[in-house]
């Protein structure tokens, strides 16, 4: 079993990271003009969004396999 020192310390670990990789992202912000970071944070988007549309459609079609006599279509 996995001592609670040790998930602490990964956690303060993590949490280091990701406030050093914030502190980077400001700095690109910054330093680069809006059509450049804009992209990549609109293909990130539109990533998520498609990945939950996927995610939606998916888990609708398993709910039909759960109860057949329930018709997925509205």
């Amino acid at each position: 079993m996995t001592d609670s020192n040790e998930l602490d310390a990964k956690h303060e670990r993590n949490r280091a990271q990701r406030l050093e990789q914030i502190k980077r992202w400001a700095e690109y912000v910054r330093t680069h003009p809006d059509e450049d970071w804009g992209e990549q944070v609109n293909t990130i988007v539109d990533a998520q969004l498609q990945s939950a549309r996927h995610f939606a459609a998916e888990r609708a079609e398993r709910e039909g396999f759960r109860d057949p006599d329930q018709s997925t279509e509205e």
